[in-house]
């Protein structure tokens, strides 16, 4: 049984190092696996060599195209992140900010400059 991961032939090896009582347990999770795990499972994930291997392994999640329920959930979660990503960019008051970047300021004169086909602002 060879880690999949870096990071999972690092924390084993962590737990070999607590089993020998070469080091302290860092985490609760590797103190529990130090005590749930054989020694010869650890030693076996421990020894595995990092070259090829991904530093985290990537989980990739299938989805199912046809099963309207899966869809559901993933337009609405991303609608919920987009108002969230809104909210974080601009704040609660991302209605008033937008209104505010059209809206002149005091002393501001637009005029229409033909060379860049838009309205400039003697502010700019």
């Amino acid at each position: 049984m060879p880690a999949v991961s870096k990071a999972q032939q690092k924390f084993f090896g962590i737990v070999r190092a607590i089993q020998k009582g070469e080091m302290a347990p860092t985490t609760p999770e590797t103190a529990k696996a130090a005590v749930d795990m054989k020694k010869s499972d650890v030693k076996k994930f421990a020894s595995t060599k990092h070259k090829g291997l991904p530093e985290k392994k990537k989980i990739s999640e299938k989805i199912d195209l046809t099963d309207r329920k899966q869809m559901r959930r993933i337009v609405d979660a991303e609608k919920r992140h987009k108002e969230q990503d809104k909210r974080m960019k601009f704040g609660k008051f991302y209605d008033k900010a937008k209104e505010a970047r059209d809206r002149l300021r005091p002393g501001e004169v637009k005029k229409w400059d033909k060379e860049k086909g838009r309205f400039v602002s003697n502010k700019e």
